[in-house]
């Protein structure tokens, strides 16, 4: 249908009919919700928006994404019949969550079960930790437990990323359209299924940006988790398969943007980094205060931003612009053993923190916020 079409022309097609699905669906989802009276509730420390906020506008993304995809759907590398039902697992549960408050190991059982499905039976995994510590090649359960692990570490990441109107929206756009760009020499489906992604969480951030007037809620947090995470890998698998049919001294398509498969290993961890980072990080912090570290509070990085008197619209910017200059760093020292440029994301997050916390706690003493 589309063959004769030049390849930027179907991404373009891809990015618009899923944005103009899934802007549809939200604005039938604000009508139904509004009239049913089906809000998010405040709670004084994560949501602390307006009463009358709903938090389903994850199903306009799953319906914009889904719809478009469809269309330009890669069976030969990501096959629908393990794919779609992970994206659907994962859509009931953030449905049935957003409506319902479910206990978050029933979410993790769900997110794992999604996870297996697909990269167990697709054989989507990380093979490799590229020098790491010395490790190469990983043996096939270890390369399955990992990625299943990082997919759900993942999931759980971006859902806790969406805490501010706008920012959970703005990562994912950037996340996707980089991978499109990405597969664009490589596989002109996966990159237009990107693109989708992108399409699909646009239609939603017309709603969703500061003050927003819905949140995409755990429905969307989860479904875009998972099909980052998923994408990502397949673009290291589809690199790296691309780097091992190549003949010696043979440019290979990728090869202006990425130099390796090691090279698309550092790139893939750049884009997945922010998120996984700030996650840990609170892991770790309420552990050692005592607490669970599933039980919700001000930890996260956006949150810091708020408390410093930094307004929801300024945050986001702050937070996109690091992670653009952490993939871009990812570029330039992709030629590095991982560990390198993985210790430098690390060291620069931790030094942006500390500048955080720093302005945090002097608007706290000067008596302009109260935390």
């Amino acid at each position: 249908m589309f063959n004769t079409l030049p390849p930027y022309i179907i991404y373009l097609i891809a990015a618009l009919s899923s944005a103009l699905i899934s802007s549809y669906s939200v604005r039938k989802i604000l009508y139904i919700t509004r009239n049913r009276k089906i809000y998010d509730l405040p709670d004084d420390t994560r949501k602390i928006h307006g009463a009358n906020i709903p938090s389903l506008g994850g199903i306009g993304i799953f319906m914009g994404y889904i719809m478009a995809a469809l269309i330009f759907w890669p069976p030969r590398h990501l096959p629908v019949n393990y794919f779609l039902p992970s994206t659907v697992l994962l859509f009931f549960t953030g449905v049935y969550d957003d409506l319902m408050n479910m206990r978050p190991y029933k979410k993790l059982v769900a997110q794992l079960l999604a996870s297996v499905i697909t990269i167990y039976l697709a054989d989507i995994r990380i093979t490799s930790f590229y020098g790491i510590a010395g490790i190469e090649t990983l043996p096939y359960c270890i390369s399955l437990l990992i990625t299943v692990v990082g997919c759900a570490l993942f999931i759980n990441a971006f859902n806790f990323i969406d805490g501010i109107d706008g920012l959970a929206c703005s990562l994912s756009i950037l996340y996707s359209c980089i991978l499109g760009l990405l597969f664009a020499p490589l596989h002109q489906g996966l990159a237009a299924l990107s693109f989708c992604v992108a399409g699909a969480t646009a239609g939603l951030l017309f709603y969703n940006y500061s003050p927003a007037k819905i949140y995409m809620g755990d429905t969307g947090s989860m479904l875009l988790g998972f099909t980052l995470f998923i994408l990502s890998v397949v673009f290291l698998n589809v690199c790296a398969a691309d780097q091992l049919n190549s003949s010696p001294g043979q440019t290979r398509p990728f090869n202006e943007m990425i130099h390796s498969d090691r090279g698309a290993f550092i790139i893939m961890v750049s884009m997945l980094f922010l998120p996984v980072f700030d996650a840990i990080r609170v892991f770790i912090l309420r552990l050692s205060r005592g607490r669970s570290p599933l039980k919700a509070d001000r930890s996260h990085i956006h949150f810091y931003l708020l408390d410093a008197g930094i307004g929801h619209t300024r945050s986001v910017l702050l937070l996109l612009v690091t992670n653009i200059l952490i993939i871009a760093s990812a570029f330039l020292m992709q030629d590095y053993n991982p560990l390198l440029p993985i210790s430098c994301m690390t060291l620069v997050s931790c030094l942006a923190l500390m500048i955080i916390f720093w302005y945090r706690q002097k608007q706290t003493k000067k008596g302009m916020i109260t935390v």
